[in-house]
């Protein structure tokens, strides 16, 4: 929690909903993760927050920066950010889109499969090339594994492919599952593209980058994560797979990591009502207005009554404004929160800083969240 936003809000009685960001704790976070993960380079993903603030401030600290579409490489390009800082790391992207990030200066290209490898070549020839290794995501509060990545076999067959079309094969990348909270899922990773690079130097040509994705959690929830740990165990399953192969450079792709908990968002009780002698509340924002991680009940934000209320508490179903039936937030897990709340009241949802104005949309025409930036 930054207690900065909350003291902001606490002093600004404006409209909901607001969203508050501290970009001192950004700051901070990218310190802490430049500390912990020593030579393995930050590349933010930019998906997480485009927020031109954001991406400036990150930009200034000396990140680099995933790019999951032609807009996120021209938001960063356009703020004067090299193009040989950013990867183009979605592995689904249109031709005139790889054309277009080639032509602004970007040569770092993501591909699974065949025909994406192809329209790399043609589209973006000579470029350096990495392939998605699919990848266990056990553990992950919001998995990735079934859209993306191929075997190790079909991966092997295309970083070979790479090399004979005239492509620069650097490495591999994996993504063990966005609020990654398994060590094992880690190590699982880690140990199965270490085999492939321990192979590449034996049989074939050595690589030379490594991108271990993202996954890096940020406290809900869930107890208080040691991230000094977290990142520590990451380091020593690198040391201990790779050994004597271990890539000239290793990057990886925090996003959630570095500006979740920068954000509190500010919400306003519309109803509340009672259904099958359950309390329902509903708020001014939902899953279709930001909070689309709470899909599954997946990422359970922290979520508090904006002030100090002595009331007796229960539990309540929380759900979005939209006139869709799918806009419950939490239905499993109830929020037990004062008994008197009634319309027109506050709540504060924290760690709210990364995913949520990336998702929001103008579905039912609801009221857009406001952002205020402080420095």
């Amino acid at each position: 929690m930054t207690k900065k936003c909350v003291e902001w809000l606490n002093n600004n009685k404006n409209s909901s909903p607001r969203l508050v960001y501290d970009l001192q704790r950004v700051k901070e976070n990218f310190s802490q993760f430049v500390k912990l993960f020593g030579d393995i380079k930050p590349y933010y993903a930019v998906k997480a927050n485009s927020s031109v603030k954001i991406v400036t401030l990150l930009n200034r600290l000396g990140s680099n920066f995933d790019c999951a579409s032609i807009n996120e490489i021209k938001i960063c390009t356009r703020l004067g950010i090299s193009a040989r800082k950013i990867s183009f790391g979605n592995t689904v992207k249109k031709t005139e889109d790889i054309k277009k990030a080639f032509k602004l200066g970007v040569k770092l290209f993501a591909f699974d499969c065949e025909e994406e490898l192809l329209k790399i070549r043609e589209f973006a020839p000579k470029s350096k090339v990495y392939c998605r290794l699919q990848v266990y995501n056990g553990g992950a509060e919001w998995p990735l594994s079934k859209k993306f990545g191929c075997s190790s076999k079909e991966l092997e067959y295309l970083l070979i492919k790479a090399s004979k079309i005239g492509l620069n094969p650097v490495g591999l990348s994996f993504h063990v599952g966005s609020q990654q909270l398994s060590k094992k899922t880690w190590e699982k990773a880690i140990k199965t593209s270490s085999q492939i690079y321990k192979k590449f130097k034996k049989k074939y040509f050595e690589l030379s980058f490594l991108n271990i994705g993202g996954g890096m959690p940020a406290n809900y929830e869930n107890k208080k994560i040691d991230f000094k740990d977290y990142a520590k165990n990451i380091l020593n399953l690198i040391n201990k797979y790779y050994d004597e192969v271990i890539p000239e450079n290793i990057i990886a792709e925090p996003g959630r990591f570095l500006v979740a908990s920068a954000g509190v968002l500010e919400s306003e009780v519309i109803l509340i009502k009672k259904k099958d002698n359950i309390r329902w509340l509903y708020l001014d924002v939902g899953r279709y207005s930001g909070l689309a991680e709470t899909e599954g009940e997946a990422i359970k934000y922290k979520i508090e009554f904006y002030r100090k209320n002595k009331a007796k508490k229960v539990k309540y179903i929380i759900a979005g404004p939209s006139c869709d039936s799918h806009d419950i937030l939490y239905q499993k897990k109830l929020y037990t929160l004062p008994i008197n709340i009634k319309s027109g009241d506050r709540l504060r949802i924290f760690s709210a800083g990364s995913y949520i104005t990336s998702y929001q949309s103008e579905f039912n025409g609801i009221k857009k969240i406001k952002e205020i930036f402080l420095k």
